[in-house]
């Protein structure tokens, strides 16, 4: 699953295509135009709202709430034993995604006073060592940032998308004027 950045482009491409093509039935009027329609036609994705995760830990287990998003398989609020560390937290969220930037995890301390720190995860996954890994405390917010190949890669993705939607509309365009 890709980033919300990257669902929110995806779904306004997929808004633009709708429209045009609905323009284009209109302007037309021409049996070939409502198939394509018809072929061209996407739904609009509905973006996964926040979700709330409870961990059911031991009896009388204290419980903090903490929040993650970003490269994540599953982003949203989970309510967690006080005292679990970042790659708990990871794993319990359901790991990283292919594009996530290990060398650049924010973590955002909400108490006692405000404060984000950079938290570089490559050293664990090579060596294992939980060494420096922080403890979650209450309130705090994980942002996993993508690698910049991984922003570079969808960034070209969306530029094909919408090259494919122009040729697509100059084409049925260039058909029907004959």
């Amino acid at each position: 699953m890709s980033s919300k950045n990257d669902l929110t482009t995806h779904t306004s491409l997929q808004r633009l295509l709708f429209y045009l093509t609905k323009s284009f039935l209109i302007c037309m009027e021409n049996k070939v135009a409502i198939l394509i329609f018809f072929l061209l036609q996407v739904q609009d994705i509905q973006s996964p709202g926040a979700k709330y995760y409870v961990y059911l830990g031991g009896v009388g287990e204290l419980q903090i709430k903490v929040s993650i998003w970003g490269e994540i398989a599953s982003s949203g609020l989970y309510s967690i034993p006080d005292g679990t560390d970042l790659v708990t937290l990871l794993s319990l969220a359901g790991g990283l995604l292919k594009g996530a930037n290990l060398s650049r995890v924010e973590l955002i301390h909400s108490f006692p006073i405000p404060c984000k720190v950079n938290v570089n995860l490559s050293k664990f996954f090579k060596t294992g060592n939980r060494e420096g890994i922080p403890i979650m405390k209450p309130g705090d917010m994980v942002r996993i940032n993508q690698t910049f190949f991984s922003k570079a890669k969808g960034f070209t993705h969306n530029i094909t998308e919408a090259t494919l939607v122009v040729l697509v509309y100059l084409q049925l365009y260039n058909m029907l004027k004959k």
